[in-house]
């Protein structure tokens, strides 16, 4: 976890204190470089490398880097490529380091070999032009800007901001799908000038010219033309790799930890990973609980279980307002405040906390998919899926499960959302049938909000946070089976059962309530309702809202109508204001 922060025509120098908004994110160490062109900033958090040879920016004969994430093979690809040129038996002491040189040498026919995360600014100094890229998942984010020829690059909107305050203009098509689903498509964010690289592309600025390349590098989403059968063989061959994967993603100079929910996939992890300590965070609500469960998960093994109650007696306006300092691209989840909490309590130990992540978009581990499909097996369910079963389109069932209440709560709704997110639906469906268009959906476009929360809740507590499922070499593997092999008699997540079977207690393996780390959200919306309406009523954007159809309680426990309202008020108090 690092921040960087790239400008170049700028009106008024770069200096550090244009970094705060980075330094959570990297606590260690600040560097700069520059040209008469570019300045390239970054803040550190040291993981890799723990001396100054590994402070960034790094430049080399030809390029200059600004990098945040873990190369996982480094040592593999720098022996295939760079071990000869720079002498027999030399070990690279970082992977930044061997990024730089192995870019300098093969250019981005590289990115395919590198397994990890990964998002970094290169420059090349003779043809004076930045290279944006980001690793196929989109594990770590990175933003730019080229208004008014003036580049700006940075790892949080913030950072932009700060450094270009007149980049707040509204993008309200971004808005609309926030506020339908919690989560945008594409590249677009907030503000109608600063967007995203996507997963898996690179974006290239020439400083003399102004014109902009973008490519996709890779789409390590995109099925595999040859597929194999899902048989006991598949099946070895799988639990040999998860446990490779789980491995490399322990790669640390300082110790690391692991979130364990208690479900199949964190739970797995942390059973192959073994770490000292791994964290669980729950709520005192029965419904919200799976203490027992994540106990299971530890017994017998030398593993230390740190259970952390989160709070359930706040302001959430308060609350959500400090948060939303560190949170400046919103996506679902009320998921951040027990994780907020739990952060709180790892971050004393240790900088690198190992998670589930994409465990249940890479296996099918969502009920969505069953209630889609015309299915319900779990009486909690019972009621959405009489709702649902009016429509009668899977699709359009699915997209019922997307949807986060009343869209037209906001007058800047564009009913035209719907369509964007049929579209991408019908994209991800290409050959395959409903389930593989869902599973391909949520893999491309609800995972990027998970992995946004992960990131922004990590940096918020100077933490990186490793999806260890989400590894290359794993996703890839798994492109290669019939995503309907993935969800079988009524059961989800049956291939990961299978994996599991012989490390994790039959007790998680059989599971079939598992939650997700549940958050009474409707109970705090309902506590606060007093404090939510005054911000709501005296915000400067609260002509956005069609206040006679709006309640400031929640309907149920779960609620999330009114908790996505205010997460956005608050967000465009703070970052569409000067």
């Amino acid at each position: 976890m690092c921040g960087i922060l790239v400008v170049a025509g700028a009106d008024r120098p770069v200096h550090h204190r244009l970094l705060a908004a980075l330094r959570r994110r990297g606590p260690d160490g600040i560097g700069f470089w520059s040209d008469a062109a570019v300045t390239m900033a970054h803040t550190r958090l040291a993981i890799l490398g723990l001396d100054e040879r590994s402070e960034q920016p790094l430049e080399n004969a030809t390029h200059v880097l600004a990098y945040n994430g873990e190369i996982y093979n480094f040592h593999d690809v720098h022996r295939r490529h760079l071990a000869a040129r720079a002498g027999a038996g030399t070990t690279p002491f970082t992977d930044g380091r061997v990024l730089l040189d192995l870019w300098s040498q093969k250019g981005s026919s590289i990115l395919r070999e590198l397994t990890g995360f990964w998002a970094f600014v290169i420059y090349d100094k003779t043809r004076r032009t930045l290279t944006l890229v980001r690793d196929q998942l989109g594990v770590k984010p990175l933003y730019y800007s080229t208004e008014g020829g003036r580049v700006v690059v940075g790892s949080t909107i913030r950072a932009i901001l700060d450094a270009a305050p007149d980049l707040r203009s509204l993008d309200y098509e971004a808005m609309s799908e926030y506020a339908r689903y919690q989560f945008t498509f594409g590249d677009k964010t907030f503000l109608r000038s600063v967007k995203k690289v996507l997963p898996g592309h690179l974006v290239e600025i020439s400083l003399d010219t102004g014109a902009v390349r973008t490519e996709c590098y890779e789409d390590i989403l995109a099925a595999d033309s040859e597929r194999r059968a899902i048989d006991d063989a598949w099946i070895d061959e799988t639990r040999a790799l998860v446990q490779r994967c789980v491995e490399a993603s322990t790669i640390s100079d300082t110790s690391f930890t692991t979130f364990c929910s208690g479900g199949i996939d964190s739970s797995l992890i942390t059973r192959l990973a073994q770490p000292e300590i791994a964290y669980h965070g729950n709520f005192s609500d029965a419904e919200c609980n799976e203490t027992h469960f994540a106990q299971e998960v530890v017994r017998g093994t030398p593993i230390r279980l740190f259970v952390v109650n989160a709070q359930e007696d706040f302001n959430l306006v308060h609350r959500l307002r400090d948060i939303v300092n560190d949170f400046d691209e919103l996506t679902i989840g009320s998921v951040i405040l027990p994780l907020d909490d739990v952060l709180s309590q790892v971050k004393r130990r240790y900088k690198v906390i190992l998670t589930g992540t994409g465990g249940d978009e890479l296996f099918a581990g969502y009920v969505r998919y069953q209630l889609a499909l015309g299915e319900c097996y779990q009486d909690s369910y019972r009621a959405l899926f009489a709702r649902m079963s009016r429509l009668e389109k899977p699709s359009d069932r699915f997209e019922m499960t997307h949807a986060k209440g009343d869209s037209h709560l906001y007058k800047f709704y564009d009913d035209s959302t719907r369509t964007r997110f049929d579209d991408a639906y019908e994209a991800c469906r290409a050959d395959g049938d409903e389930l593989t268009a869902m599973l391909r959906f949520d893999r491309r476009y609800f995972l990027q909000g998970l992995l946004n929360i992960d990131d922004r809740m990590g940096g918020r507590h100077s933490l990186e946070s490793r999806p260890s499922l989400l590894h290359q070499d794993l996703v890839r593997h798994l492109q290669q089976v019939d995503e309907r092999a993935l969800l079988a008699n009524g059961t989800l997540k049956p291939v990961m059962r299978k994996i599991g079977m012989g490390t994790l207690p039959k007790s998680v393996l059989h599971r079939s309530d598992k939650m997700g780390f549940t958050t009474p959200i409707g109970a705090f919306v309902n506590h606060s309702a007093g404090h939510i309406r005054e911000q709501i009523l005296e915000s400067r954007f609260r002509d956005l809202y069609d206040l006679k159809r709006l309640s400031f309680t929640a309907e149920t426990k779960f609620s999330r109508e009114v908790f996505g309202l205010l997460m956005l008020d608050l967000w465009l108090n703070r970052y569409a204001c000067t």
